[in-house]
């Protein structure tokens, strides 16, 4: 009887071992491709001043929202990196993690969305586990005149 519980143990590995599932010629055809819905989702945003540029490009996934970031502001340390957050009502609200000057950083960034663009939103920053984020969310400036307009990706 003993010899028996190995090829028992045996037969229902090879039973449950199943190859992987193809995606039926349906599933094909009505499911939209990663390139597809990466264009569907991707949105580009800049602003140009007199001396100062910055460049958003964000991918939208539900309130899930991941892009790219870019600050060219005169007489600062120019930066760029990635941003990974959500999307709460008319907010962006992400991690940007950046390189400026060959060392790589984070902080937290809000956008708000106005009629005009979007805005970010300064205020006071506290550390939390040694990243800086804003002390409070809804009580941020946005007076400020650097608004990001939408534009085709193409230009950027």
């Amino acid at each position: 009887m003993k010899a028996l519980y190995p090829l028992i143990f045996t037969a229902l590995i090879l039973i449950s071992c199943k190859a992987p599932k193809e995606d039926s010629p349906i599933d094909v055809a009505f499911s939209p491709d990663s390139e597809h819905v990466e264009e569907l989702n991707t949105e580009c945003f800049r602003y140009i001043g007199e001396k100062d540029e910055v460049f958003l490009t964000t991918h939208v996934d539900g309130t899930n929202i991941t892009g790219t970031l870019e600050y060219a502001l005169f007489e600062k340390d120019q930066n760029s990196g990635t941003i990974n957050g959500e999307i709460r009502d008319d907010m962006i609200i992400a991690e940007y993690t950046f390189v400026s000057e060959g060392d790589t950083s984070k902080r937290q960034v809000v956008f708000k969305n106005t009629e005009a663009g979007w805005k970010e939103g300064y205020g006071k920053m506290e550390t939390v586990d040694g990243i800086p984020v804003q002390a409070n969310i809804d009580d941020l400036d946005y007076s400020h005149d650097m608004i990001l307009s939408p534009i085709p990706c193409d230009d950027m």
